[in-house]
């Protein structure tokens, strides 16, 4: 189906105008309804198949929508909240977008989220048709790809990120983390394509920080992880946050936030470190916990990608398999 706009920001890395983005979505979401043939199920994605959804729904389909983020509503509030944090200008999704969105949450049979943490972002009225099937069933990880090592004393102690939307990431709450706890010998390498000039505080935060690296591009991410002696996701908004996993799997010893999804799969303390989001001290304690203990870097660098291994492997428990069971089952197919 045609999606231009999506196509040439993807060749180009550019970015459009807002505006350009949602009729992207619209004329993607047109085309799809002229085109689409009967089906007993459709899986739409959030934002783009509000058109053909009622199309399959009319003709006696069951229509399940697919929303990795929390509700769009709850979502705008928050990028609202940080834009203004970080002196940004914040780009609100047009009113007839938005609309848009909420028909789909109203007309779907089923919506599918990742995590408990978007779950629960949904008004009253709409739990009774949300569904949590974990997204990490959907990939495979190689898992003992690199074997975790405890860091050589008086080294340099790295801790990686990734993340290219530095609000939704949380990079605010690292960056003054990083620059409270002044740790000796220590580097933060951010993985981001991002322009951090469009963010003032953040930018003036890194121009006073000669300890951290942008790293744009990385061909094969698993030698950003081996460059890592921990990582860090101090996400305030993500569905899920598959880098999670990527690390756990790479061995490194990792801390992430409540508004990580993913780290609703992992057990504080014994798999990873899992905070509060937004929380400057408790990132501070995370990264200090880390940096001066290396019994508890080889505890995580061991448990972290035992856990991985049993989620993808479904020894124990096969989450998104249990969702898609459970999603079937309520639409009677």
């Amino acid at each position: 189906m045609p999606a231009p706009v999506a196509w040439f920001c993807g060749l180009t890395h550019g970015v459009t105008p807002l505006f350009l983005d949602e009729l992207d979505s619209l004329v993607f979401d047109q085309c799809c309804a002229w085109s689409m043939r009967p089906c007993d199920l459709l899986l739409g994605a959030a934002s783009s198949s509000v058109i053909t959804g009622r199309q399959v729904k009319r003709r006696g389909g069951k229509y399940v929508l697919d929303r990795a983020c929390p509700d769009i509503r709850v979502q705008q509030r928050m990028m609202a909240e940080e834009s203004a944090k970080v002196g940004a200008k914040f780009r609100p999704t047009s009113p007839w977008f938005l609309e848009r969105q909420i028909e789909e949450y109203e007309m779907a049979d089923l919506i599918l989220v990742p995590s408990r943490y978007s779950a629960e972002s949904f008004p009253e009225h709409l739990q009774k048709k949300v569904l949590i099937a974990p997204i990490q069933g959907r990939l495979q990880i190689q898992t003992g790809s690199i074997d975790p090592k405890p860091k050589l004393d008086g080294g340099e102690f790295v801790v990686g990120v990734v993340g290219g939307q530095p609000l939704r990431k949380g990079y605010l709450y690292l960056l003054q983390a990083w620059k409270e706890l002044a740790l000796p010998k220590a580097r933060l390498k951010i993985r981001s394509g991002m322009d951090f000039r469009e963010f003032p505080l953040l930018q003036k935060l890194l121009s006073e920080l000669s300890n951290i690296s942008i790293v744009e591009y990385v061909p094969d991410m698993r030698d950003f992880y081996r460059d890592c002696d921990a990582f860090v996701l101090p996400s305030v908004d993500d569905g899920f946050g598959m880098a999670l996993f990527e690390a756990l799997a790479n061995g490194i010893p990792s801390v992430a936030t409540r508004n990580c999804g993913a780290s609703e799969l992992m057990v504080d303390g014994q798999d990873c470190l899992v905070i509060d989001a937004g929380s400057v001290e408790q990132l501070k304690d995370a990264l200090l916990r880390l940096y001066e203990s290396a019994e508890l870097r080889e505890k995580l660098a061991v448990n972290g990608p035992a856990a991985v291994a049993t989620l993808q492997q479904g020894e124990a428990v096969r989450p998104y398999e249990e969702g898609m069971d459970a999603m079937f089952r309520a639409l009677g197919i």
